[in-house]
């Protein structure tokens, strides 16, 4: 992975000589390339390099209006009564429809 992300720091290096020389075309290139670096810290940061080990699910819309979705700890018991709301931070985590949850497979 830190191969592939130096080699595009180095290839944003040459679009932005590139830029600064007038060729202005080359503005979209810079952002696809910041966007690709983007993601790859993220996935680097959090240990995700290995992607078949992870599933993607996008929260579903309500089909009624706005509504948020809360991440519950059910302590392994059916009744909804001893379950308590997931707060990393001590912060609630207000999910709602399009948000994506990344799960381990």
């Amino acid at each position: 992975m830190k191969d592939i992300i130096e080699l595009l720091q180095n290839e944003r290096i040459k679009t932005v000589d590139a830029l600064k020389q007038g060729e202005q075309d080359k503005l979209a290139y810079l952002q696809q390339i910041d966007k690709a670096l983007g993601w790859l810290k993220v996935i680097e940061d959090n240990d995700l390099e290995t992607v078949s080990k992870y599933k993607i699910h996008r929260l579903p819309d309500p089909n009624f209006g706005f509504s948020y979705y809360h991440l519950m700890v059910d302590y392994e018991s059916g009744d909804p009564k001893d379950w308590r709301e997931y707060k990393p931070d001590n912060q609630s985590m207000e999910l709602c429809f399009d948000d994506i949850i990344i799960t381990r497979k």
